[in-house]
């Protein structure tokens, strides 16, 4: 389809367009005017109404992902009145639930006949999508986007996402549940308590690392006496390179990143001479596998990691095995939370994985988008849908004179079929958070962030075990989850991906094999059944099977 990567300039133009749109509506909601063509390609100036009914109803029709038997149907419900109170009739092309949806919307695609709205759909079908020119062109109706949706879209990680599915200069898809970048941290959580109990610091270097993961299997680190424990838990039956429990945030240790997005994407950087090279070549990666697999022989990596789940990762650690893990910034709620019920003394500390040097670690930004709704290019009235859009925020913002709660909760109103959140929300929230708790104050608190406020105060004064984990998550010091992301953590450490789009064809085709080649390649090299060397033939084989040609096709988009 002649698609070309977004060029910085371009990409520069398009946003400080959409900015003075968003500055020159801040004023004034309604009444803009446009000039569009009529269908006599005549140049008619019409005003803008981001809310504006229609009064002659238009109808729009959308697909929906169903949520199970209990799901208040569409039909009648609280969302389906309000959108026509605006004159928008929503019909349900067609239904699916979570297990039938992708299929069901594939044959739709392939079919050719989409309805006009496709709801939270990821990367692949996007990708289809815009190949096939089947969608529209969602900045000619830019005009009708509410002052909110158009911060919400064209500023900090909105703007990013928003540049991220722009091709040719056409903004393809509307992006969704967006948040800032620096979420993508992996942190390294550790026992604190452990570390006290052997006399060492919080590790600040490599060589760090690598020492308190062999004296959490040597030396009896939980002072019971017996040989019973290990340094690092890896989860390597399913998330050896993606996802918590994995490898994904030991490589920002070495500044490279071989493993994959949530999407199968791979990390491309520049090298010395400002060329995008995939960072699985750098000789950095074969460092941290040497470290890995001397680790390994060590015992200090459980012997059965290769055949390790999730439960079996959770059982080490909440059971006291396990000294390390690499994680997300929610394992404290959820995969560590019942440690302290076995061991009142246990103390997990959130840190970035250290460095060679001790300097901060990378926080890699593969690419913002994983979701998105797209606009049929066949929509005859795609104002509507951002319209809805519009009527979808204002009645689920706390910001907004339109809140309502029980918009917010599909169980009272139905499916919204559309939406977008701010993606700053997070956090903004999170830092009220943590600012009420150094106050003990809450009067101020984001009014969604009060319970986790109660429930860190009075795990302080009570130290209910069952309360813990809020405490371990929020509380505004080192060593907490959700304080070293968004408190901690500045945006200068993230390192952002070099290919900025959509998966290309051959990205969709050719990236599950990459996966499949490494977590091979990795297991065999950590379990010293393969020599470190082993990662530069499985580089060769994965260039010849796809690799190089992805590698050209990021390369060329850049030029």
């Amino acid at each position: 389809m002649g698609r070309k990567f977004f060029t910085k300039m371009i990409s520069l133009v398009l946003i400080t367009c959409m900015m003075v749109t968003l500055f020159a509506g801040c004023k004034k909601e309604e009444g803009k005017e446009t000039v569009k063509e009529d269908t006599d390609n005549n140049k008619v100036t019409e005003e803008i109404d981001p809310f504006g009914k229609y009064e002659e109803p238009v109808t729009i029709t959308a697909a929906i992902r169903t949520a199970g038997t209990n799901q208040i149907p569409f039909e009648g419900s609280m969302w389906d009145k309000k959108f026509k109170e605006y004159g928008i009739n929503v019909e349900i092309a067609w239904s699916a639930d979570a297990s039938q949806f992708d299929n069901r919307l594939n044959t739709s695609i392939a079919s050719g006949d989409i309805p006009d709205i496709l709801p939270g759909i990821s990367a692949q079908p996007m990708s289809t999508l815009v190949r096939g020119d089947m969608v529209y062109d969602v900045s000619k109706v830019f005009d009708y986007l509410s002052t909110t949706n158009k911060k919400w879209l064209t500023t900090g990680a909105g703007a990013d996402a928003l540049d991220s599915v722009t091709i040719d200069g056409k903004v393809c898809i509307i992006p969704t549940n967006v948040t800032d970048l620096i979420n993508n941290c992996f942190p390294l959580f550790v026992r604190k308590d452990w570390l006290d109990n052997l006399g060492l610091e919080i590790p600040k270097t490599i060589d760090d690392f690598k020492n308190v993961a062999l004296e959490f299997t040597k030396n009896d680190p939980d002072k019971n006496n017996k040989n019973d424990t290990y340094g690092l838990t890896i989860m390597g039956q399913t998330n050896l390179i993606m996802d918590w429990g994995g490898l994904y945030g030991f490589f920002g240790g070495y500044g490279v990143q071989p493993c994959t997005w949530y999407d199968g994407m791979l990390f491309y950087s520049k090298d010395d001479d400002g060329n995008a090279v995939w960072d699985g070549t750098r000789p950095e990666v074969k460092e941290g596998l040497q470290l890995l697999q001397d680790l390994y022989i060590e015992g200090a990596i459980a012997r059965d990691f290769p055949t390790m789940d999730g439960v079996k990762v959770m059982e080490d650690l909440n059971g006291g095995k396990a000294g390390m893990v690499f994680g997300v910034r929610g394992l404290p709620m959820w995969a560590i939370n019942k440690t302290i019920l076995n061991d009142p003394k246990a103390e997990w500390y959130a840190m970035n994985m250290p460095t060679k040097d001790g300097s901060d670690a990378p926080i890699f930004a593969f690419q913002p988008v994983n979701t998105g709704y797209a606009i049929s290019k066949k929509c005859k009235h795609p104002e509507a849908v951002i319209k809805m859009l519009n009527i979808a925020t204002a009645m689920t913002d706390p910001e907004s004179p339109m809140f309502n709660p029980d918009f917010r909760d599909t169980t009272v109103s139905g499916p919204s079929i559309i939406g977008i959140t701010n993606p700053s929300y997070e956090r903004v929230s999170n830092e009220s958070l943590f600012e009420a708790l150094e106050k003990k104050d809450k009067t101020n608190i984001d009014k969604y962030m009060v319970d986790n406020y109660d429930k860190v105060m009075e795990y302080i004064d009570t130290k209910d075990p069952e309360l813990w984990r809020f405490w371990n998550a929020y509380y505004p010091e080192e060593g907490h989850a959700w304080y070293l992301t968004f408190g901690l953590n500045k945006p200068d450490m993230l390192k952002k991906n070099e290919w900025w789009a959509l998966p290309t064809d051959s990205m969709l085709s050719y990236l599950p094999i990459y996966k499949k080649l490494a977590e091979e390649t990795m297991t065999k090299i950590i379990t010293n059944n393969a020599p470190v060397s082993d990662w530069d033939k499985m580089v060769n084989e994965w260039n010849e099977l796809g690799g190089d040609k992805i590698t050209k096709e990021v390369q060329n988009a850049l030029k």
